[in-house]
């Protein structure tokens, strides 16, 4: 038997054009999970970042055996500086918040008042930022928290201490109401 002369091998248009639609459908729901995880990464390392700089102004405290505060400078930065939030001068520390996160002082689902950069009631809180003071045996970390947002989305990171803690707690949530430990 003879091949006719007008029989080609190949693809043809219609099949060519599948294939690039479906690697485009494709391409595109996985580029949506991937800034899903990029920003769920940022708010981790938001959360946990705030942490150590937390127990860093701790630690910093009992060293130089006097009062380290923690404030915000600006929504993307945190400073430390040797002496109480009101009288301290001297910067000892700083730390700017990963690319997307922003230092958040208003009230969030989970955590109201005892926000450091908010108007605070305890001794140890005040709308300045937070006061770290030394006490023997113990963390010099107060109660309360710094908390970060991804841009103007519902993820957040912060990092929390509380009264029955020792240490601080780096924390995490998608929705601005539930949030999970890491």
């Amino acid at each position: 038997m003879q091949k006719s002369r007008f029989f080609k091998s190949g693809f043809t248009l219609v099949e060519v054009l599948t294939v690039v639609i479906i690697i485009g459908i494709l391409s595109a729901a996985g580029y949506a999970s991937l800034q899903q995880a990029v920003a769920n990464s940022r708010a981790k390392d938001a959360a946990f970042n705030i942490a150590a700089f937390m127990e860093t102004a701790s630690n910093k405290a009992n060293q130089l055996s006097d009062t380290v505060c923690v404030k915000m400078s600006s929504a993307s930065l945190l400073v430390m500086v040797k002496g109480s939030c009101k009288n301290g001068t001297e910067e000892i520390g700083q730390l700017e918040m990963v690319v997307g996160m922003n230092l958040v002082s208003t009230a969030v689902d989970g955590f109201d008042g005892s926000n450091f950069a908010a108007e605070g009631s305890g001794t140890e809180s005040s709308a300045a930022g937070a006061e770290f003071v030394p006490q023997l045996g113990l963390a010099a970390t107060p109660t309360g928290y710094f908390l970060a947002q991804y841009g103007s989305s519902t993820l957040f990171g912060a990092a929390v201490k509380t009264a029955k803690k020792n240490a601080v707690t780096p924390k995490m949530s998608h929705d601005g109401s539930s949030w999970s430990d890491l």
